[in-house]
């Protein structure tokens, strides 16, 4: 261990200066590190920002609690919303008196139905109740509906089971398609990082001629592998910092309506600048680790 880090500084001098002596060869990996990585952060963006929309609907599906018409008192309030905070999944009860329930009957069927503001009003308090987990939606419904002050509660029904299901394909496909690009870019670039070693097989053999250990090898390939990988990654960091902050201005930070808002620039653009830069830099060690054992083995 000792002498791996007294020999650090020679390796990593390696590794630019072999950058430098076989520039045709670099220059050809870090531009295949480069196409991949900005295929990759188009598509952690897109996946960013499905990711949003799907948790803004999400977060959006409610239980409408009705109480019982002789709950008024501020006591019997307080212990309903008490007892709905207790179940097991609610994130948050918001509450709703009856002159608000009528406004937003008023909004949603007609104003014909003004007439009953007042004194005239016919509905009940109310609660809205939001769920950690919208999967967990139909269950809490119904325990709500068990308490003793509850008259009703509802949630929407099929309609928010097909939406909640829709939400979950929608993650379920953007975590299965950065893992198909993750392994697309790992092998791309792992295989231009070995044909960048395979052309100094030459270098290879001598080293071994001369006896030196594989490990004392590998280390130069890897911290190679490691420095093409970051070159590689500051045209697509550079794409992402200035073209994500100016797509966001120009939609307005929202696609259509407010429901599909993007995520904001900053921590997001900094967030995907600095998975490429890692994913760059990743890759292009265990590509360097995984090819140049490879040869070794050959060269036994």
């Amino acid at each position: 261990m000792i002498s791996f880090f007294r020999a650090l500084p020679k390796h990593i001098k390696t590794a630019f200066l072999s950058i430098f002596r076989h520039l045709a060869m670099s220059l050809s990996a870090i531009s295949a590190v480069t196409v991949t990585l900005v295929l990759f952060a188009v598509f952690l963006i897109i996946a960013g920002n499905v990711s949003l929309f799907a948790n803004n609907i999400e977060n959006d599906v409610s239980i409408h609690v009705v109480l019982k018409e002789n709950i008024e008192k501020q006591k019997d309030i307080e212990q309903t919303e008490q007892e709905i905070k207790q179940i097991n999944g609610v994130r948050r009860v918001k509450f709703s008196d009856k002159d608000a329930e009528l406004e937003l009957m008023i909004k949603e069927r007609g104003e014909e139905l003004e007439m009953y503001r007042g004194k005239e009003n016919p509905l009940s308090n109310a609660f809205f109740v939001y769920v950690n987990n919208a999967d967990n939606v139909e269950k809490v419904t119904e325990e709500i509906k068990k308490l003793d002050f509850v008259s009703d509660a509802v949630y929407g029904g099929s309609s928010v089971k097909q939406m909640v299901q829709i939400i979950n394909m929608v993650r379920t496909g953007g975590s299965i398609g950065v893992l198909l690009l993750t392994l697309l870019a790992l092998f791309l670039i792992s295989n231009t990082i070995k044909m960048t070693i395979y052309a100094r097989n030459t270098e290879i053999s001598i080293m071994r001629n001369v006896g030196a250990a594989n490990w004392y090898i590998k280390v130069p390939f890897m911290l190679e592998g490691m420095i093409i990988g970051l070159l590689g990654s500051i045209l697509p960091c550079l794409f992402v910092y200035f073209g994500y902050p100016y797509l966001y201005e120009v939609m307005g930070g929202q696609l259509v309506t407010s429901m599909f808002s993007l995520k904001e620039a900053v921590p997001f653009v900094a967030q995907v600048c600095g998975a490429l830069t890692l994913f760059g830099m990743l890759v292009g060690l265990i590509g360097s680790f995984f090819s140049t054992g490879k040869y070794l083995r050959w060269k036994r």
